[in-house]
């Protein structure tokens, strides 16, 4: 603890952090705690209880990353737009009128711009309130309905008066494994999104806020961005131009999410994200060059502080850019104090930094991906190539003189008495020309380098792979271990890359024509850095999507790499005993051969929170599984494709919270946006047995899952009224469509209707089929009549028609249905139906993902409740009836 004290300490405030949800004291009683402790900790390291000392000394920091955890967001001003909402003085979902300034330029997405709002004013309903806080707000424009639509620019600092069509508050997906979205913009400050209809809605009012500086920087990043547009708006691989821009200066507008997706599967997603790489790049870079103009040390290191600080504004400040600067200072500042720079302890310094300003960057991903990593790299690839590699390398120097021998660790010694040996009989001059010998000396010894040097950066890539493993396989769903090549050529020439790009992005503003050789050499370097990312991410055979890890691996994980690295800085001999633990553990975490949480004995459906759209999963008695749709987001024609992926983000998160690998059944009720957008995904990240669909008319969407179908190797079976199978004991009907049903287009009515049953209780999932298919169920007496009823297209009053409801005289109902009433689902008609009914009725908008299980007798249902705590988290109601 005395080596690394900062260490230990942010250890401590992190852990304090970590327990805070579940530790509270008031804000009194916490401050009397924290200086009772340290007063005990001061005397007893000052009457030498060392140890003792310490410990107190930890506790008090404990206790800190509690108090600052839950002082974060627990007061806010009276003025506050969270506050006005809560007090009910300003309606949300609502139109209103805001005054602020921009705290940031507007940003490009995919089908309009956004941009963040700091607030002054709000106005709403003829009522002028004084408030604070931030928004962010959204404009969007069809460029092919509309093409002479003129984009919403926004300069940072402009004051801005906006008639907001609505305010509305971050909302999750309510489903188990999905996105915190919420909280990733909780963490940003920002409480509410706006949305302005027109760039008219946008009222330039005099004056400008924020700095003068800030304003400048971004100037300048947006005349660096107007050059790299420039430059590769010819380039072969148009996706290049997006790839240097974030990696240069951390502009992710231009990535597409193809793009995004093999970076990810590579593992060298990291690349694209400024980040301590680019940082550390920068500075070594301006280390070198400041040695090469011999600057003494004091000026380098200012020089170097200047230049990343620079480089974090420029690149947009981002949290990731701003961790590793904060790190870079922190070793420049010992640096210029002349004090020993322990590489853990800048590390554990700057986080302990960071978490106190912002104590909820603990959860980020972003911030535990790149701590963990720097911290596996410090603590254990750094002394284990210190230990191992580096003296042998470092031995390879100035071989020839033997003097140097003496001056050597005793291995090192014999390294070069055996290298020379070697050297002296291959290259014997008697059997071998002077020039052969010489040349063929110098191979060699290049050659043992060279091996050395690689064998390093295999060590190095290796364990940055094993920190990104554990938290790329709980938020991500993904181990990647190609990343372990891929990085060998990847982080060199990233490292080359850097400066490269700057240089250019310098000569640009003298002149195009001076960036000219600079801005070819980065086209090379990109379109190479392209090429092996894409051999990476087409290594399939290792690159695995996974389930959510077990608590007791995620403990053994961290457990075995905090064991490896006390035995490397010991230099113990039984550092092979963790190492081996964290192989084996690595090797659980890849395979995942975890038995699937489901509730053995039961029929269970669950209506998944997927907005507007439908998905549901069933778990059969003995583990068989079902998807039937896989939810979507509605395409707005002529639109881009939307970058949220309800596939990926929401169903197979779910899938993987449930620890599933594999499907038995997958459905398609019908080919519209909002039921099948996800299957696509789906079938790519799970296997699966048999793909059921109904005899609907030939489609672009049909066609494209039944063309990724054939390519996974998937059973397709076209299904139809009257087919019936038997899964462990339940049977599955299909009611509808018919066998001749061919109609001249894609319509809600080409919806398989099943109806699952198991003993006494019934589930009848009829998608979305309207009064007119509800009619023929009726006329024809199918057997329809069930105890769960998933009402038919999200509630619309085209559906749930009265002979439908009387017939099917369900106890629940379950409605699939997005937030906002974008198409007013579900219709007050339909509620009120089912409530005369006496039908109990759950929506996903508001009670989130819906289950609910028979074992043939008695029914349970629960819900979801926006909770975080392990599935499934919420009481159950149950019926025996």
């Amino acid at each position: 603890m005395t080596s690394y004290p900062l260490l230990f300490i942010t250890a401590a405030f992190a852990a304090g952090i970590a327990v805070a949800p579940h530790f509270y004291l008031y804000a009194r009683e916490q401050v009397f705690l924290l200086l009772l402790l340290f007063l005990i900790a001061s005397l007893l390291l000052r009457f030498g209880r060392t140890g003792q000392g310490m410990i107190v000394s930890l506790l008090g920091f404990f206790l800190c990353g509690t108090f600052l955890a839950a002082e974060e967001h627990a007061v806010l001003p009276a003025n506050h737009i969270e506050s006005l909402a809560h007090r009910g003085l300003l309606r949300i979902e609502q139109p209103a009128q805001v005054v602020g300034w921009a705290r940031a330029p507007s940003v490009s997405r995919p089908g309009g711009e956004s941009f963040d709002l700091q607030l002054t004013e709000v106005r709403q309903a003829g009522r002028v309130l004084p408030a604070e806080g931030t928004i962010r707000v959204y404009h969007f424009t069809n460029r092919v309905t509309n093409p002479d639509a003129l984009p919403l620019v926004v300069t940072y600092g402009a004051r801005l008066r906006l008639s907001l069509q609505d305010l509305r508050g971050p909302r999750n997906f309510r489903s188990p494994g999905a996105y915190d979205y919420e909280a990733y913009l909780r963490r940003q400050g920002i409480s509410f999104n706006g949305l302005v209809r027109e760039v008219e809605d946008v009222e330039v009012v005099p004056g400008n806020s924020g700095a003068r500086w800030r304003a400048a920087v971004y100037g300048l990043r947006r005349r660096l961005l107007t050059y790299l547009d420039q430059s590769f708006s010819g380039a072969r691989n148009p996706s290049d131009r997006g790839i240097v821009k974030a990696i240069l200066l951390g502009d992710e507008t231009s990535l597409d999410p193809d793009t995004e997706a093999v970076f990810q599967a590579s593992g060298t997603y990291h690349v694209l994200v400024v980040s301590g790489l680019h940082v550390g790049a920068l500075a070594a870079g301006l280390f070198w060059l400041f040695a090469l103009l011999r600057l003494p040390s004091g000026w380098a290191s200012l020089g170097v502080a200047a230049g990343v600080t620079a480089f974090a504004s420029l690149a947009g400040a981002g949290l990731p850019v701003v961790r590793a600067t904060v790190m870079v200072l922190i070793y420049v500042v010992a640096r210029l104090v002349y004090r020993k720079r322990a590489l853990l302890n800048s590390i554990a310094a700057t986080a302990l930094l960071l978490l106190a300003l912002h104590p909820s960057d603990l959860w980020d991903a972003s911030f535990q991906l790149s701590f963990l990593a720097v911290l596996v790299l410090a603590s254990i690839a750094v002394p284990i190539v210190q230990w191992t590699l580096s003296p042998y390398r470092m031995a390879l120097g100035d071989l020839e003189n033997r003097e140097k021998d003496m001056h050597l660790e005793p291995r090192q010694t014999q390294f070069r008495l055996d290298l020379r040996t070697a050297l002296d009989y291959l290259c014997d001059p008697a059997r071998l020309p002077q020039r052969h010998w010489r040349l063929l000396r110098f191979g060699l010894q290049t050659g043992a380098s060279g091996t050395l040097l690689l064998a390093e950066a295999l060590v190095f890539t290796f364990f940055m792979q094993v920190g990104f493993a554990l938290v790329m396989a709980i938020y991500f769903h993904r181990v990647t271990w190609s990343g372990i090549l891929a990085n060998l050529f990847v982080l060199p020439f990233t490292g080359l890359l850097i400066p490269v790009g700057f240089l250019a992005l310098v000569a640009s503003l003298i002149s195009v024509q001076a960036a000219a050789p600079g801005g070819w050499l980065l086209g090379v370097l990109v379109t190479f850095l392209h090429g092996v990312v894409n051999w990476s991410a087409s290594l399939d055979w290792m690159i695995r999507r996974v389930p959510t890890p077990p608590v007791w691996l995620t403990i053994g994980f961290f457990l075995s790499l905090i064991g490896l690295a006390v035995m490397v800085e010991w230099r113990s001999r039984w550092a092979w005993l963790p190492a081996t633990a964290l192989v084996s553990l690595a090797a659980v975490l890849t395979f995942s051969p975890f038995r699937p949480a489901l509730n053995p004995g039961r029929l269970e459906v669950t209506a998944l929170d997927v907005g507007q759209g439908d998905s549901l999963f069933v778990s059969f008695p003995q583990g068989a599984t079902m998807l039937v749709d896989g939810g979507g987001v509605i395409p707005i024609p002529g639109s881009p494709p939307p970058r949220l992926d309800i596939g990926e983000s929401v169903v197979s998160s779910y899938l993987w919270s449930r620890r599933l690998q594999s499907l038995d059944f997958m459905v398609l009720t019908h080919a519209h946006g909002d039921h099948f957008g996800g299957l696509l995904t789906v079938l790519e990240n799970f296997r699966v047995g048999e793909l059921w669909i109904s005899p609907q008319p030939s489609s672009e969407n049909t066609d494209r899952l039944l063309r990724r179908a054939a390519a996974r190797g998937v059973r397709v079976r076209r299904m139809h009224s009257g087919d019936r199978s038997e899964v462990q004991g339940v049977e599955v009907l299909v009611l509808s469509p018919p066998s001749d049903w061919n109609p001249p287009r894609v319509s809600n009515n080409d919806s398989l209707v099943l109806r699952l049953g198991y003993g006494r209780r019934h589930v009848l999932l009829p998608g979305d089929v309207e009064a007119r298919m509800e009619q023929r169920l009726v006329k024809d007496g199918m057997p329809i009549a069930s105890d769960i009823l998933k009402v038919p297209h999200h509630g619309s009053k085209t559906s749930t028609s009265p002979d439908f409801l009387a017939r099917v005289a369900p106890r629940f109902g379950l409605i699939s249905v997005g937030p906002y009433r974008r198409f007013g689902h579900p219709h007050a008609e339909v509620l009120e139906a089912l409530q005369q009914a006496g039908v109990r009725t759950y929506r996903t908008d508001a009670d989130g993902a819906t289950t609910v299980s028979t074992d043939g007798n008695r029914i349970e249902l629960t819900t979801y409740r926006e909770t975080l705590r392990p599935w499934p988290p919420f009481q159950a109601v149950t019926s025996d009836e």
